[in-house]
């Protein structure tokens, strides 16, 4: 695992998570492509010109409907997708294997079990209490580090494909194809249902305020939710895919998240639960009961790439290429010291730089004299606490000067430094 910024062809960055297939037990191959790494929006998206994009501290895009979501991330070119329930559950799991079940805005921007842990809110038209992306502690994270997933439980509901239920059966593209371009349309022929070792398939039925699963479909039509861990299962013999998919509790697994199901026509799935969800939310919540058009202030989606072996790597060489501008300062990519925490934290140079580039368009735009100039010394001369007291700057001006609004909030990117090992990655424009 290791954290990864891709450019898109504007210059406008993705900070993502890199992981090798076995990292995640996810498909090495993917339509005869051999896949080298699965990267994974390490932020729900935002919105900027109308493109997904995972940076920190920005509001995330709400009010998505599922196939908004996944035309969204696929048009960000070849190998973007919105993140399968195959990839979503193999963090979930991931975390619960390392027992670091991640925690978040669980209770209007405050965890509800450890309410010392708290995000930045922002208000929104809706009046919830939503907080800017990978604003809270390295516990929101997936695995409890800063190089993980952030915001998984809590905050947005997030949209996520390759997975429905039909009439209460569980339906997927198998072998994490929605990862590589699958139909995912209503009518696709490619939806396969989830089978029990006897070949029948699964579906869960709604009744009386309790999710039961067996093999015909169900007779009456209902919706409810349950404790995830209290899922009946007492009338078939669990297929190993439905607790890898996250359908079903692990052996063991103890937590409060819940189950939330539609038994009548076509229902897709969102993951993770909202600010107010308290106990309910978690990696394993999900809800099972709303239309591919439902839309809301609480439901939002996070963008996915599969990174093909062939495909253009990362720019490892990137100081020697630049050798003749001498004055560039060196990336250090070994983990900092822990006296390179907050307060005295040593910016790597892509952070140095991002922050430069977005500091001078921020200047540029309120009428500033020799922009090149100061992009200079914001990347190259400015102390690092200079740039972290300039940005702080950058939060109100980017507030009333819409033509720099995608650099709102940029100040707290600075975060991204802490204990982070970041590399560049360019993505090539098309996959072989």
């Amino acid at each position: 695992m290791k954290n990864e910024v891709i450019f898109d062809n504007r210059g406008i960055p993705d900070i993502m998570v890199s992981f090798t297939p076995d990292e995640l037990g996810l498909p090495a191959e993917l339509k005869g492509c051999k896949v080298e790494a699965y990267l994974i929006g390490k932020y729900p998206a935002t919105l900027i010109g109308g493109v997904p994009h995972s940076l920190p501290y920005q509001q995330p895009a709400v009010n998505i409907n599922h196939d908004e979501a996944i035309r969204l991330c696929e048009a960000k070119g070849p190998g973007w997708h919105l993140i399968t329930n195959d990839e979503w559950a193999a963090l979930a799991h991931q975390s619960r294997k390392k027992g670091a079940l991640p925690r978040g805005n669980t209770n209007s921007g405050k965890s509800h079990s450890h309410p010392e842990e708290t995000g930045v809110t922002f208000k929104d038209a809706s009046g919830s209490s939503k907080t800017l992306t990978g604003s809270g502690p390295v516990t929101w994270n997936h695995d409890g580090t800063a190089e993980g997933v952030a915001d998984m439980c809590g905050n947005i509901w997030e949209h996520v494909g390759g997975i429905r239920f039909v009439n209460g059966q569980a339906q997927v593209i198998p072998n994490n194809g929605a990862a590589a371009g699958a139909d995912q349309s209503k009518d696709s022929p490619e939806w396969a249902p989830i089978y029990t070792a006897d070949g029948d398939p699964v579906y869960c039925n709604v009744e009386g305020g309790h999710i039961k699963l067996q093999t015909v479909e169900p007779e009456e039509k209902d919706w409810d939710g349950e404790q995830f861990t209290e899922l009946d299962a007492s009338l078939i013999d669990i297929p190993e895919k439905l607790i890898e998919l996250g359908l079903y509790p692990a052996p063991g697994y103890e937590s409060d998240e819940h189950f939330y199901l539609d038994t009548d026509g076509e229902r897709c799935v969102v993951r993770g639960g909202h600010w107010n969800s308290g106990t309910s939310a978690g990696v394993f919540y999900l809800a099972g009961h709303h239309s591919r058009s439902y839309v809301c202030a609480g439901l939002g989606f996070r963008s996915a790439f599969v990174r093909y072996s062939g495909d253009s790597g990362d720019l490892d060489n990137l100081d020697a290429e630049d050798s003749n501008q001498t004055d560039e300062p060196k990336e250090s990519t070994a983990a900092p010291s822990p006296d390179t925490l907050p307060g005295s934290v040593k910016l790597p140079t892509l952070v140095r730089l991002v922050l430069a580039h977005q500091l001078t368009v921020l200047y540029e735009a309120a009428g500033g004299k020799d922009p090149e100039g100061f992009k200079r010394i914001a990347a190259h001369t400015a102390t690092d606490k200079e740039l972290q007291q300039a940005a702080a700057l950058a939060l109100p001006l980017s507030q009333v000067n819409a033509a720099v609004e995608l650099y709102r909030n940029v100040s707290q990117q600075l975060k991204i430094a802490n204990t982070l090992t970041v590399t560049i990655g360019k993505e090539a424009a098309d996959h072989e």
